[in-house]
């Protein structure tokens, strides 16, 4: 699946298990899941133990994006470097998670290629111009919002819940959007674009929840945090109508979800634009997606 190369990097230690506080941190609960990764390096932290990879899509995990990720055999973050091919088994054990058994292969020559693409992509959601849907959801303050409450401005659409423990999804969606918005206000456009994050977890993430996560991480200038954002929750039904049409899907396991990324773009007629996959994506991305409002 790599294909050939000049050296090929295995290890194979098995850490002797230990106390979980005082000792070993990669020893697994029961309760942990495993999944085949494999991806293109792009950088690694010998200090930290962390390598950086592009992976391609996890079946029922998660989708094809860009994560730091740590690693249990500590030699890997001191020998990989940008280009390198890395397999090996992702293990996901409540908030903690970490790659195993990892094997990496040096390239006939230096390659970027990133397994999966994070760009618009037409074979993922919905082609622009389609309707959003007019299920009702409910916001921060617990008022019953619909599409057309937000006509005459176009809309950055994004999926997060409140407990998601891997900073490089949830947390990282609202800091994309908070550089966004920033962009915006110094160009004088932010009053035209609304901020929608979209709970995954309604059951759990009430009005006053998604009020009180907005505090802590929405980024606005004024003293209303809440300016042309709206954190936004609901029935089971009505949340799953609004990721369906973005091709996202999610499964809850214990207090976690496992879930994709999406971010689209709906203009000022509630009509979709454009849609990115992943967390391998820019500011500028997203920004290039926004209808221009120059006329």
């Amino acid at each position: 699946m790599m294909g050939k190369s000049k050296a090929t990097l295995l290890c194979a230690l098995l850490l002797m298990a230990g106390c979980r506080q005082g000792g070993d941190e990669f020893e697994a609960t029961t309760a942990a899941r495993r999944f085949p990764i494999a991806g293109t390096v792009r950088g690694a932290n010998a200090a930290t133990g962390e390598v950086t990879v592009a992976h391609g899509e996890i079946p029922q995990f998660m989708d094809a994006m860009t994560m730091s990720f740590r690693v249990k055999e500590r030699w890997v973050a001191g020998v990989a470097t940008a280009g390198d091919q890395l397999t090996g088994t992702l293990v996901v054990d409540g908030a903690r998670s970490w790659i195993e058994g990892t094997s990496l292969t040096k390239p006939p020559a230096a390659s970027t290629d990133t397994p999966g693409s994070t760009e618009t992509a037409p074979a993922i959601g919905p082609p622009p111009g389609t309707p959003l849907p007019d299920a009702p959801l409910v916001d921060q303050s617990g008022r019953a919002v619909r599409v057309r409450d937000f006509a005459g401005r176009d809309l950055i659409i994004t999926f997060i819940y409140t407990r998601c423990p891997l900073p490089d999804y949830c947390p990282r969606m609202l800091a994309q959007l908070n550089e966004a918005a920033a962009r915006l206000e110094k160009a004088g456009r932010r009053d035209e674009v609304q901020m929608l994050a979209i709970t995954i977890d309604p059951t759990f993430d009430t009005p006053v929840i998604l009020d009180a996560y907005g505090r802590a991480h929405i980024k606005e200038s004024g003293p209303d945090p809440f300016h042309r954002w709206s954190l936004l929750t609901g029935t089971p039904e009505n949340v799953k109508a609004w990721a369906s049409l973005f091709d996202l899907t999610y499964e809850k396991d214990g207090t976690d979800i496992a879930h994709g990324l999406r971010t689209g773009v709906a203009d000022r007629d509630g009509k979709v634009v454009g849609l990115l996959r992943g967390n391998d994506w820019s500011v500028n991305d997203l920004m290039a997606l926004l209808p221009s409002r120059s006329q």
